[in-house]
């Protein structure tokens, strides 16, 4: 998976390429420019919002996890898991985003941590989708296939789970980030100085990596809380019951099953959210690369096609760091427990 770093130097060299082609030169020559104060100033804020959001609501989550043994739940281990990666691509991409909406012409680090930073993006991006793939595959065996639940859904299995997605993430974003690199040249007398991938096959990769790390993940989450679904509806377990069977000598069978049964829609509808909101966020980013990809094909591009381009960019930015620091505000909304533990480490 390419990180939102690459579609917007995408979208340098798209923007010179539409350039090239058309003669609507001093309208689209605009575009290329440095964004102007009405932009930089309500985006760097929105940014500013989200990062401090993120760092806070993810480092939360993290030490509420680890801190509480009622919280130690194969979900929230997953969600631990997620709250890190979440971390890793707010640090990594969100202060050098700034710069470069402030200074477009220049990247602040070397080549070495153009490498570095791709490399650790590139893999927190990739166990992001992995691990809500995941948390999605344990719940579904937890409703569905309650037998396998006892071995698959064990604390030591899930730790086990998460270090091989970590691994797995890693040795994927490896051949990635080897692209990666510095890249300067002159334009207009001015010298610009990037960290995007310059490797042969580029494009071909976004395609893949959008297949592999989206739609296919989004297409096995979708079909897996829908097979959840039909069975919370038809499970008389898991389905609230009216009547109470009550016994002097033990607890109301019927409160247990209604308990359980509520228990484990409020996780699901927790999840679904969590899931549902990662699709929102990360849609237009992988929309907006493909369409540069497709938009450099193009011999002469359409005003309007350019001018959708350039708002999906600003918009699939905006959304793909608010995907890292949107999910603390979810399990407060949505977990009781994730709220009366927050209010306890408050």
């Amino acid at each position: 998976m390419m990180t939102l770093s690459e579609p917007q130097d995408m979208e340098m060299e798209f923007v010179e390429t539409f350039v090239n082609m058309t003669n609507v030169t001093s309208q689209s020559a605009a575009y290329s420019e440095p964004y102007t104060l009405d932009l930089l100033v309500p985006l760097s804020i929105t940014y500013a919002v989200i990062f401090v959001a993120g760092i806070l609501g993810n480092t939360s989550t993290c030490i509420v996890i680890a801190r509480n043994r009622s919280m130690h739940t194969a979900t929230n281990f997953y969600l631990f898991s997620l709250a890190i990666s979440d971390l890793i691509l707010l640090v990594c991409g969100l202060p050098l985003e700034l710069h470069r909406l402030w200074y477009p012409f220049t990247y602040p680090l070397g080549e070495a941590e153009c490498i570095t930073i791709g490399l650790a993006s590139e893999t927190s991006a990739n166990a992001t989708v992995l691990t809500i793939t995941a948390f999605t595959v344990e719940r579904y065996i937890a409703i569905c296939r309650p037998f396998m639940s006892h071995t698959m859904s064990k604390l030591s299995r899930a730790v086990r789970f998460i270090v091989a997605i970590w691994v797995f993430a890693l040795c994927t974003a490896v051949p990635q980030a080897m692209q990666f690199g510095l890249v300067s040249y002159v334009e207009n007398g001015q010298t610009i100085v990037e960290c995007t991938v310059k490797g042969p096959g580029v494009h071909q990769v976004f395609v893949i990596s959008s297949f592999v790390f989206f739609v296919v993940p989004m297409s096995v989450i979708t079909v897996l809380y829908a097979l959840i679904g039909v069975k919370l509806r038809t499970s008389r377990v898991l389905h609230p019951v009216k009547k109470l069977s009550v016994d002097s000598n033990e607890r109301p069978y019927g409160q247990t099953q209604y308990r359980n049964g509520a228990s484990q829609r409020r996780v699901i509808r927790m999840l679904v959210a969590v899931a549902l909101s990662f699709f929102i966020c990360w849609a237009p980013f992988h929309v907006q690369r493909l369409l540069a990809i497709y938009g450099k094909s193009l011999e002469h591009p359409s005003d309007t096609f350019y001018l959708v381009y350039i708002v999906l960019t600003f918009l699939s930015g905006v959304l793909y760091y608010l995907s890292t620091a949107i999910n603390p505000f979810l399990y407060n909304i949505m977990s009781n427990k994730f709220r009366n533990a927050f209010k306890v480490r408050k």
